[in-house]
C-alpha cells in the first residue's frame, strides 16, 4: 500500500455527521468515504466538459441544418416560381413547335448539366462568388449620424 498524502479539511456538522454515519453504516472508514465522494465530484466535473464540448457540436450541427433548410426552401420556391411563369406565359404551340421546342429543350438542358456539374465540381457557391465580386463604399452603410433622432 502507498503512502497517500494526508488531507486536512473544514467542512460543516452536518456533512461530518453524514460522513460519520455511512463510515459506520458500510464499515468504512472516513478517509475512504471523503476519498469515494472527491472521485466522484471529479469525474462529474469530466462528465460535465464532455457534454458541453457535445452540445457546442449539437449547436454547430443544428446551425448547418437550419442553413441547409433555408437554401432547400429558397431551391422549392424558385422551382415554383419557374413552373408558374412558364405555364402561365408560355403560348400555345402547333406540335411541329411542340417537337422543335422538346429538341432546343434537351439540347439546352444537356449544357445546363453538364456547367451544373462543373460548377459544382469546381466547389465555387453562387453567394459566395457574388459577394466577392460586390465591391461595397461607405456611401452603402447607413451611418449612425444620418439616423432620425427619437423625441423624448
Amino acid at each position: 500500500m502507498t503512502a497517500k498524502p494526508r488531507l486536512i479539511a473544514y467542512v460543516p456538522a452536518h456533512l461530518h455527521a453524514k460522513v460519520v454515519a455511512l463510515s459506520k453504516k458500510e464499515g468504512l472508514t472516513q478517509s475512504s468515504v471523503i476519498e469515494d465522494a472527491l472521485a466522484v465530484y471529479f469525474s462529474v466535473s469530466i462528465h460535465h466538459e464532455r457534454d458541453a464540448a457535445l452540445i457546442e457540436r449539437q449547436d454547430a450541427m443544428l446551425r448547418q441544418l437550419a442553413r441547409i433548410e433555408r437554401e432547400q426552401n429558397a431551391v422549392i420556391e424558385m422551382a415554383d416560381m419557374i413552373a408558374f411563369y412558364q405555364l402561365v406565359f408560355a403560348p400555345p404551340m402547333t406540335p411541329d413547335q411542340k417537337a422543335a421546342a422538346r429538341e432546343r429543350g434537351r439540347t439546352r438542358h444537356d449544357m445546363f448539366r453538364d456547367q451544373l456539374t462543373d460548377r459544382l465540381n469546381s466547389g465555387r457557391k453562387l453567394l459566395g462568388e457574388a459577394l466577392a465580386d460586390a465591391q461595397f463604399s461607405e456611401d452603402d452603410f447607413v451611418q449612425s449620424s444620418d439616423l432620425p433622432v427619437a423625441a423624448e
